[in-house]
């Protein structure tokens, strides 16, 4: 299989996932947040990398723009809808949910770079440093701009 189908793959089954297990009318609701902070942050924080030489897409061909697999950001987009549909109610919960997260992003970032489909300069550091800013955003800027009931609980 050629490499730079990988990511289209990958984003074919997350889509695939996502609208077997999330109701239509929540894609809908939780669209915006995961272009947001799925998409468009991946878009940034993929820029600075690039800009900084810390990562880079290989083998994408021509299904890159400006040094981003063209698949990346909505395949992130639609990670964080779900993501953000599945976010629990409780504090505890929400940081570990977060941790899980970049856990996850973490695994699917080295097996991607096993596969070939993008390069870090600095190994795994380059892997955990962005998820470890990103997930901590994205989940605080959803909760702040939902005016989530999550802070209630958090008052407690």
């Amino acid at each position: 299989m050629p490499i730079n189908i990988i990511p289209f793959i990958y984003t074919a089954v997350l889509g695939t996932i996502l609208v077997s297990i999330v109701p239509k009318p929540e894609i809908r609701r939780f669209a915006f947040y995961g272009i947001i902070f799925g998409g468009m942050l991946d878009f940034v924080f993929v820029s600075i990398a690039n800009l900084m030489g810390e990562f880079k897409y290989i083998n994408y061909e021509p299904f890159g723009l400006i040094g981003i697999h063209i698949v990346a950001p909505t395949a992130w987009t639609i990670f964080f809808i779900m993501y953000f549909y599945f976010l629990p109610d409780k504090k505890l919960y929400i940081y570990l949910y977060t941790i899980a997260g970049i856990g996850y992003s973490v695994f699917f970032c080295q097996t991607i770079t096993k596969l070939g489909v993008l390069t870090l300069a600095h190994g795994i550091i380059d892997s955990i440093v962005p998820f470890v800013i990103w997930f901590p955003i994205a989940t605080w800027g959803f909760l702040k701009l939902t005016n989530a009931q999550h802070f209630d609980d958090w008052k407690r």
